[in-house]
Order: C-alpha cells, then structure tokens, then sequence
C-alpha cells in the first residue's frame, strides 16, 4: 500500500512557504489547505465567515429589504408578494376603470400595457338642437337657454348711432322742399309735387256706336274712318256723344292746283307744256336737226376750238365771199 503525503506544517511557517504551480500544502494547526499557482499560494478553503457575498457571487443581505428604496432587492412577504409598490411596471396587476363625471360622462379599462382613449359624452344642456338669435350661457360656456330675439330685446337707437341709414332717414315726409313725399291712399303722389299727367291712347273706329262704346278715359282720342274725322274725350264717359270733341284741321291755303282737287296728277299740258316732250341731255343734241333762223353765240376772232362758229365769227376772219374780186394790180 503506498501512502501520498501533501506538504505540511504549522501556520507559524505559512510566510516562508514556497509551493510550485500544482503544488499542495496543507497547514495543520489551522486546517488550511493552499495550492501554488507558479508565483504565489492560493487559499483553497477559506472560513465562510471571511467570504464576501461578491467573492461567492451572492447578494449582499444588507442589500435585501422589506420598505422599497433606492438600489436595494425588495424581499417579498410571506404570501410571495411585493410588500410595496414597484417603482416602475410595465403592467399594472389588476386592470383599473377610470371614468368622466359631472358635465361629460365616459370610461375605459386601463392596465397601463397600451395608451386608452376615452369617449366623452357631453350632458345635455336643455337646450333643443337648432339655430337662435338669443342665447344664454353659464360661466362654463355652456348655453343654458335659447331664443330668438323679440322688438322688446332691441333697444330704441337714434340716427346718429346708425352708420349705414343713409341720407333719407333723416328726411321728414310731406311735400315741402328737403321732405320725403309718400303715396297717398290712392297710391299717388300729391299733386303738388308731380302734377296729374294725362296719358291719351288714340283709337281707330269705322262709326259712333264704336266710338261710343270705347273704354276710353279723358285725353283718349278716336279717329272715325266713316267720316275722316277725329274726336277728343273732353269729360269723363266715352258712351255720350256730348263728351267728345271734334278735333278741327286747319284750312289748307291751297284749296287746287291747276284746276285740280284731291289726289292731283298732272301733265305736261296741265301747266302749259303741251308742245314740249321729255328729252335727256345726253341725247338732246345728238344729231340735232335746226329749224328757222337759229342763233348762238359768236366767238372772237381766231378762236380755234370746236365751237360753233356764226355767220358774224366767219366774216370777221376776212374771208372771200363769193361777189369777191381778187386784182393782181398793173404796171
């Protein structure tokens, strides 16, 4: 049987021990065991006591509490719970209902794990749903009251207040000079600011019955084609003859012409021109042929154009005629 016996001896020797790398030493005053690790000695069992939660890898117990605060573990309780509240979750435990009261109503379900919206419904004001010209509001906008607005909401404003009236509503009526005139009960203005006018219609009509039975007012005229004659409503009823006036022409100072009334057509004898015929200038002296003794005017002597020449124009060139005697003279 072989026996393997480590490096050992007492703690009082421990500062000068050597130990190669792998090599064992056990100390046996104090139950220590080192190991070399090729420049120092390592201790292999340490007490518990002297170990650090670090050096182990554990926590700290003076880092574990039971009151939530700053860079601590919270322990929990006997029921496996937190005994407070987290410092921040991404969930709540239990879901919670958060609600609107008093002027809106509304709610949702919230556990923290997603944005909620909630829908608010307003109260109702009283009011009915529609357009108003008069309202009433409490000191939170809301209108309480709505009417429309009556002649007693409308305070009594003078002119002066009123920028858009325009310059005729500060103008009395009546019919004086700078007034207003208005119409009357007839729908008329007053005479004296426009003067009746009196408007005529004319009528044509082939008889008195006709006449007299036109729908005429005073000024209206009728023109009686039975009697080339023309009347004038003087007085108002157009169905007596008594109320129309004939309207005389004046008398004409030509009473004929040559002899002749009415439609008159003369002639060329009707005004002494029986022995004369029509004839245009251009062809009155075309191949003329001239009777009597006609005359024209004579020209001056040594005219040389193309007008007529007379008997006088051709003496006076001093040409032979046919009693002349031309005399050579003699020796």
């Amino acid at each position: 049987m072989v026996t393997i016996k480590l490096k050992r001896g007492n703690n009082v020797n421990l500062s000068g021990l050597s130990l190669e790398a792998g090599e064992p030493a056990f100390v046996l005053d104090t139950g220590k065991l080192y190991l070399g690790n090729g420049t120092d000695k390592v201790l292999i069992n340490p007490d518990p006591a002297a170990i650090s939660p670090e050096e182990i890898g554990a926590v700290p117990l003076s880092d574990v509490v039971t009151t939530a605060a700053a860079n601590k573990i919270l322990k929990l309780n006997a029921s496996s719970e937190l005994p407070a509240n987290a410092a921040s979750a991404t969930k709540l435990k239990t879901a919670r209902t958060l609600s609107l009261s008093g002027d809106a109503s509304g709610s949702t379900s919230f556990d923290g794990s997603a944005n909620k919206e909630i829908e608010i419904l307003l109260a109702n004001s009283g009011v009915t749903a529609g357009t108003y010209t008069k309202v009433t509001v409490d000191a939170k906008g809301r209108v309480t009251s709505a009417t429309n607005l009556s002649a007693a909401d409308i305070p009594g404003l003078t002119l002066a207040k009123i920028t858009d009236a325009g310059t005729a509503a500060s103008k009395n009526t009546g019919t004086a000079g700078g007034n207003i005139p208005v119409l009357d009960a007839n729908g008329k203005l007053d005479a004296a600011v426009v003067p009746a006018i009196a408007i005529s219609d004319t009528f044509v009509v082939a008889s008195q019955t006709a006449m007299l039975g036109l729908t005429a007012e005073v000024g209206d005229i009728a023109v009686r084609t039975d009697q080339n004659k023309s009347y004038i409503l003087r007085t108002a009823g157009a169905s007596t003859l008594a109320n129309w006036q004939e309207l005389l022409s004046p008398t004409s100072p030509v009473q004929s012409v040559a002899g002749k009334t009415g439609a008159v057509t003369l002639t060329a004898a009707d005004v002494g021109l029986g022995n004369v015929t029509n004839e245009s200038k251009t062809t009155l002296f075309a191949s003329a042929a001239l009777t009597g003794i006609p005359t024209a005017p004579t020209a001056a002597a040594a005219t040389n154009t193309t007008q007529v020449a007379t008997t006088a124009f051709v003496k006076a060139q001093g040409y032979l005629s046919s009693g002349s005697v031309v005399d050579g003279g003699t020796f």
